[in-house]
């Protein structure tokens, strides 16, 4: 699974209807759902381009934000930075091989109390599932994040670029593509307990 976009043009595109989330998202007050998976995928086709639509992208809501704690640490006082996928946008290819599907995933991240340093390390993967959602790869991706001096925000795009190895001519529109954070239990409960309050 590749990590960098082969630009192209005159492809199929994929984007988040969810664009108002991004400034919520980007002030970190957006909750995390407890929810599947955030229902971000593609626009509708025409009618030309459903026999070559991309497959649907979605950002897990459980996965979708991580908080950083120092050791030991319980809440967010000791929290030293946390980071949100926010979202996404792209485009897919098909030729004889398959289906890659180029994804410009949207990262945000925000400072903690307890951060010493500047910068963050974030892992999160992308994960392709059949139509039945049959999970058939995933791949994980470290990414770090500076802030700026005096900065409490910043943030990264991520360019993706998974393939679907699919017959000539088949239609990848009922695969998936999965993206998250890849979380310690530990970590998800955190989420969980902060979405309770």
């Amino acid at each position: 699974m590749d990590r960098r976009r082969d630009p192209n043009t005159a492809a199929p595109s994929l984007k988040s209807p969810a664009r108002t989330r991004l400034l919520a998202l980007a002030a970190m007050t957006a909750a995390v759902g407890l929810s599947g998976c955030a229902d971000l995928g593609l626009s509708a086709p025409s009618a030309a381009e459903a026999a070559l639509a991309c497959p649907k992208v979605s950002i897990i809501r459980d996965l979708s934000e991580v908080t950083l704690l120092r050791s030991g640490g319980r809440d967010l006082n000791d929290m030293e930075s946390r980071a949100a996928l926010a979202d996404f946008a792209g485009t897919c290819d098909y030729t004889s091989s398959g289906v890659t599907v180029n994804v410009n995933l949207y990262l945000i991240a925000e400072r903690g109390p307890a951060m010493k340093g500047d910068s963050a390390r974030y892992q999160y993967f992308v994960a392709l599932a059949k139509p039945d959602d049959t999970i058939v790869s995933k791949a994980f991706f470290d990414t770090d994040v500076t802030f700026a001096a005096g900065q409490p925000r910043s943030g990264s795009k991520e360019e993706l670029a998974p393939k679907i190895p699919l017959p000539k001519d088949a239609n990848a529109k009922d695969w998936k593509v999965y993206l998250g954070f890849q979380l310690t239990p530990e970590q998800l409960a955190f989420n969980r307990a902060q979405l309770k309050r």
